[in-house]
């Protein structure tokens, strides 16, 4: 068997306490058994912010390792490069054994690491968001392009993704869809937990940070409409959204929670649902976490919902959440709910063996 070596290329910290794709794929890739190791590289230490990079770490297949940025002034590019080129010159040496080697990154701003790194491996730009909107400038729009052109192979989360890639290489070889996952599975109900005592049913359960994409306002119309409808929220939360809900009494704020808790309160509640502003972009990450709950699921109309066809109901407008949310709760039983055989499509492993076939195919 010809065996890969994946260095992984990170903006989070492998020890972070939530996991998201930056560290669910290369765990999920480092357990099979045609990979022989993952070299995660942990977000750059930076010493003008206090902090020191810490030396190799084991886990199991995966090799932690972290690397300190030289210069400060990394808002300036020439300065920013320098240091990614450093960093690139300093793990080079690490970039042996057996099996071949193939780089995966995500941020822009380590292009420079990687094209030095392109010497020894196949350079893989893993495009999960759409940057220059992140940081709204210019420099980022040109950079990001320059990813696209240049990497070897690029793997998009949504398909608009996908199309500005082919549209930029001209071509659609070695560009591919690989949409996020979800690293739970479906399993008995669980306890109900003790913060979620307190409140009645129905309760309308999110998960997730109510940040800018969250719509507070058709979540407080709704809860305006329906005053027997509970609404639980489990996360973080922008002022902004905090400043549009504050005063209902059927909106309970419940706080962030652990990781290993969060199936428990999304069994106990009686709909999942993802509202978003009109028109959001990127993938929808908290609605693959939905489908293991095996409880309806309603979200605004976006490119992950329709993906996750037939198990999320999309609506357009407040009058379609209202009735989508009054069937749910009327009929549950009348939604289709994924199945073990479904959700295996829509975990980390099965992403990790499409990576895998990616890779292979244009070795």
């Amino acid at each position: 068997m010809n065996k890969y070596n994946f260095l992984i290329v990170s903006k989070e910290a492998w020890g972070d306490t939530r996991w998201a794709r930056k560290q669910w794929l290369p765990y999920a890739l480092s357990k099979r058994e045609d990979v022989n190791k993952v070299l995660y590289l942990d977000r750059h230490a930076a010493w003008w912010r206090g902090e020191k990079s810490h030396g190799l770490e084991q886990h199991g297949k995966v090799h932690v390792i972290q690397k300190a940025l030289c210069v400060p002034l990394e808002r300036v590019a020439c300065v920013r490069d320098f240091n990614r080129k450093r960093v690139a010159n300093g793990i080079s040496s690490l970039l042996h054994g057996r099996g071949n080697w193939v780089s995966i990154f995500y941020h822009p701003y380590d292009f420079a690491m990687v094209s030095v790194l392109q010497q020894k491996t196949k350079v893989v730009f893993d495009w999960t968001e759409d940057w220059a909107v992140f940081h709204a400038n210019d420099e980022m729009k040109a950079l990001q392009e320059k990813c696209v052109k240049h990497a070897d192979i690029v793997l998009t989360v949504t398909q608009a993704l996908y199309k500005r890639a082919v549209a930029w290489r001209g071509s659609d070889a070695h560009v591919y869809h690989v949409p996020n996952a979800t690293a739970l599975a479906i399993q008995p109900i669980q306890s109900e937990p003790k913060a979620l005592a307190h409140i009645a049913k129905p309760r309308i359960g999110f998960v997730g940070h109510a940040g800018p994409w969250f719509d507070a306002k058709l979540v407080r119309w709704l809860s305006e409409k329906r005053k027997d409808w509970q609404w639980v929220m489990i996360g973080g939360a922008s002022d902004a959204s905090k400043q549009v809900l504050g005063g209902q009494s059927n909106i309970h704020w419940l706080g962030t929670k652990q990781p290993q808790e969060l199936l428990s309160y999304m069994q106990h509640c009686d709909v999942l649902v993802a509202p978003y502003i009109a028109g959001i972009q990127g993938d929808a990450t908290k609605l693959y976490d939905y489908l293991v709950a095996q409880k309806p699921i309603i979200a605004t109309a976006c490119e992950t919902a329709e993906h996750l066809q037939p198990w999320v109901t999309m609506c357009k407008t407040e009058q379609g959440w209202l009735q989508a949310l009054d069937a749910s709760l009327n009929a549950p039983s009348q939604h289709t709910i994924a199945n073990d055989a479904a959700m295996q499509k829509h975990q980390w492993p099965a992403r990790a063996e499409q990576v895998m076939r990616i890779v292979q195919g244009a070795a």
